[in-house]
C-alpha cells in the first residue's frame, strides 16, 4: 500500500515539507507518479515508530546497548560512560531505543515464496507468544546482502522479511526491534511490552 506524501505527514504528525526531506534523503523510499511523491506505507509506519531524542548513538554506544540489552554486560564501556548508557537505557522508550538501535541497519525484501519466508521465522516469536509462521520475517547477520542475494529476495519496501545488520550474538533484540518497527499490530505490540520489561532489568 502507498500513500500521498499529504497522507503520510497526518499519519506521522509533521508538515508535507518534512516528509518531502525523509524522501529526498532516503529515509523514505518514494516513487513518483506526475509530480506527486508516493510512500510506502510499511516504511512511513516504521519511521513514526522509531522517534529517536538526541544526537545518534556511535557504533561503540550502539553495541554496548545491544550487549546489555542481550546478556547484561558489556565490554564496550567502562565507569561513567557505562552507567550514564545503563540510565539512558532504563530511561527511553521503545521507539527512542528502535531509534537509536535499528535506524540505518535495517532493508526489507521479498521472500520469492513462502517457503523460503518461513526459513527467517524470528527464534524469539515464542518467547513473545507469536506463532511461529505468518508475519514479519527477520535475518539478522553481518552478510545480510550476500544471503538475499542467494535466496533470490529482491528489495521491495513493502516486502515480507527484515534483513538487519547486526551480530549474531544479538539476534533476540534486534528481532524484537525489527518486528517493534515493521511488524503487524499484533507483532509491534508484543514487542513493545517485551522492549517495556528488558531495559528495567539493565
Amino acid at each position: 500500500m502507498h500513500l500521498t506524501t499529504a497522507e503520510a505527514a497526518a499519519q506521522l504528525g509533521v508538515s508535507a515539507r518534512q516528509v518531502r526531506r525523509s524522501a529526498v534523503s532516503g529515509q523514505l523510499t518514494a516513487g513518483r507518479h506526475g509530480r506527486a511523491f508516493t510512500l510506502s506505507a510499511l516504511e512511513v509506519r516504521a519511521l513514526g515508530r522509531t522517534e529517536t531524542r538526541g544526537r545518534p548513538w556511535s557504533d561503540t554506544t550502539r553495541t554496548a546497548a545491544l550487549d546489555l540489552l542481550s546478556v547484561g554486560t558489556t565490554d564496550g564501556l567502562r565507569g561513567s560512560q557505562l552507567s550514564r548508557l545503563k540510565r539512558r537505557i532504563r530511561e527511553s522508550d521503545a521507539k527512542d531505543l528502535a531509534g537509536h538501535l535499528l535506524r540505518g541497519r535495517v532493508t526489507l525484501r521479498r521472500a520469492p515464496n513462502a517457503e523460503v519466508r518461513s526459513r527467517y521465522s524470528p527464534k524469539i516469536a515464542g518467547e513473545l507468544g507469536l506463532g511461529a509462521f505468518g508475519g514479519l520475517a527477520v535475518v539478522v547477520s553481518e552478510d545480510g546482502e550476500r544471503l538475499a542475494r542467494s535466496q533470490r529476495m529482491v528489495l521491495d519496501a513493502d516486502g515480507d522479511v527484515a534483513f538487519v545488520d547486526g551480530l549474531s550474538r544479538h539476534t533476540a533484540v534486534l528481532e524484537v526491534l525489527a518486528l517493534f518497527t515493521l511488524g503487524n499490530a499484533r507483532e509491534h505490540a508484543a514487542a513493545r511490552d517485551w522492549l517495556h520489561d528488558r531495559p528495567r532489568r539493565v
